[in-house]
C-alpha cells in the first residue's frame, strides 16, 4: 500500500505550465521580425531625424514597438519625439506563427473499452513550425505630413522543424538561431 501511495503522489505532483506564447513561438515571431526590418531600406533615414511610430495587430504590443524603434536606432536612424524632419509610420501587418505537422504511422489514441491510451506510434512524422513578418515603412513630410516615401513591404521567415523516424531516430533543423 505505502508502494501505491508513494506511486501516486510522483504523478500528481503539479507541473508548471508552460510559457504563453510558447519559447518557438517568441523566438519565431521575434526573428522574423528582426529579418523583415533588414530588408527595409533605412539609408535616407540616417541623413534625418525622424518621428517613429509602430502600428500593428498582433504580438505583444509594448515589445514590438520598442524594438522596432530600438532596431532603427542601433542601425543609424537619429529618433525624435519634437520637431521631426520626417515621421515614419511602420506597419507590421503580419506578425505571427504557423504550424503544421505530417503523421506516417499510427496517431495516439484512447482504446475503447478498456480505456488505456495507446501512444502514437510514428514511422515518419515531420512537424513544421514557421514564423513570419512583414513590415512597410510609410514617410511624411515633418510639417506638412505629405507623404514622401513608401518603399515595398519586407518580408521576414524563420522555421522550426522537427522530424521523427522509425520511432526513436529524431533531428530537428531550424534557422531561428541564425541573427542577421
Amino acid at each position: 500500500m505505502l508502494a501505491g501511495l508513494l506511486l501516486g503522489g510522483c504523478t500528481l505532483s503539479p507541473v508548471p505550465p508552460a510559457t504563453q506564447p510558447s519559447g518557438v513561438t517568441q523566438q519565431l515571431m521575434m526573428r522574423s521580425l528582426e529579418r523583415a526590418l533588414g530588408q527595409l531600406d533605412i539609408e535616407k533615414l540616417k541623413q534625418q531625424r525622424v518621428a517613429v511610430e509602430v502600428f500593428y495587430h498582433a504580438g505583444p504590443e509594448a515589445l514590438v514597438k520598442e524594438f522596432v524603434v530600438t532596431w532603427l536606432r542601433a542601425h543609424g536612424i537619429r529618433t525624435v519625439s519634437e520637431s521631426p524632419d520626417l515621421k515614419v509610420k511602420a506597419f507590421a501587418s503580419v506578425l505571427g506563427t504557423d504550424n503544421d505537422q505530417t503523421l506516417i504511422g499510427i496517431p495516439a489514441f484512447q482504446a475503447p473499452v478498456v480505456n488505456i491510451g495507446v501512444p502514437e506510434i510514428a514511422f515518419f512524422k515531420w512537424q513544421r513550425n514557421r514564423g513570419v513578418a512583414e513590415m512597410r515603412l510609410f514617410e511624411f513630410d515633418g510639417k506638412t505630413d505629405a507623404i514622401v516615401n513608401a518603399p515595398p513591404t519586407a518580408t521576414g521567415r524563420a522555421k522550426l522543424d522537427k522530424f521523427t523516424v522509425l520511432l526513436i531516430f529524431g533531428f530537428t533543423l531550424s534557422d531561428v538561431d541564425k541573427h542577421d
